[in-house]
């Protein structure tokens, strides 16, 4: 069997990093990888501490069945203009994020296949027997997860070598398909504009807490095992479904005045959506 060649654009920064680690160490029988990166100090990075070659970004592009473009979301725009265009018909380009293709800021062609690959971040509902799979907090590193993906335009056999690709880049356990939009609902509305947002004011909490002498310790351990417990009730992954105590509903109530605004469910409005992509790719101009 023949292996899937692979170009990672951006191979030396955060996420480039991650993704060809796996495909060039625990997949290197099923995948041919080249990395392309041009910052000098994260080329070093490469050749140094990692021990591998960096590629000309022409080569690679020539080599490619499948093109990682693991660079930051901001910069989408500038490059997807630059190296598209380059592209060898036929080849599929998967992106990180969906912010930039939502935006419609993403350079396109018709000949080529273009798709979205996002992890979900190993799940405290996920079983990691391993240790090292449980102390992995980020996901493609022993720590099992799974990942979303859309077919943003082109064929479905290279969307196929881009699941496969993908999967074993996040070390996945499982690729849930969806649009673009679907995506971007689960981030940033899901689990950034709420889940971020709420969570950061949990640790900010905690810092009351112990301002309030309170050990740490303790405040930590009761949020997070409260927040599992909850987790797993509101989300029906306790047995027979149990409802929470007539006092936790009272006080969610409380919380939902004095903590959210009334109106927070707009955060899934399509309009919101939009402007905090837009925001987010270019926060110099706040939409919202």
């Amino acid at each position: 069997m023949s292996k899937i060649k692979v170009a990672v654009i951006g191979a030396g920064g955060k996420m480039g990093t991650r993704t060809s680690n796996n495909l060039v160490t625990h997949f290197a029988d099923e995948f041919e990888v080249k990395l392309v990166e041009t910052f000098p100090p994260a080329v070093e990075r490469i050749e140094k501490e990692r021990g591998l070659k960096v590629t000309p970004v022409e080569e690679a592009l020539a080599f490619a069945e499948v093109v990682i473009f693991a660079v930051p979301d901001t910069l989408i725009k500038k490059l997807s203009a630059e190296y598209v265009p380059q592209l060898k018909p036929g080849t599929a380009f998967l992106i990180l994020d969906p912010a930039a293709a939502v935006a419609k800021e993403l350079t396109l062609r018709d000949d080529c296949t273009f798709g979205v690959a996002h992890p979900c971040h190993p799940s405290y509902f996920k079983w990691q027997k391993e240790k090292e799979a449980f102390e992995d907090r980020f996901g493609g590193e022993g720590g099992h997860q799974d990942i979303v993906m859309s077919k943003i335009n082109g064929e479905d056999d290279k969307f196929e070598l881009m699941q496969k690709t993908a999967k074993a880049m996040y070390r996945a356990d499982n690729a849930f398909i969806m649009t673009s939009e679907q995506i971007a609902f689960l981030e940033p509305t899901l689990v950034e504009i709420l889940g971020a947002s709420t969570l950061y004011a949990m640790a900010e909490t905690v810092d009351e807490a112990v301002r309030r002498g309170i050990p740490r310790e303790a405040a930590v351990s009761f949020l997070t095992g409260h927040i599992f417990n909850l987790s797993a009730n509101f989300l029906g992954y306790l047995p027979g479904n149990p409802p929470v105590s007539d006092a936790c509903k009272v006080a969610i109530g409380i919380g939902n005045r004095l903590v959210l605004r009334d109106d927070w469910k707009r955060i899934w409005d399509d309009e919101i959506l939009d402007k905090a992509i837009q925001t987010m790719l270019h926060p110099e101009n706040p939409q919202v």
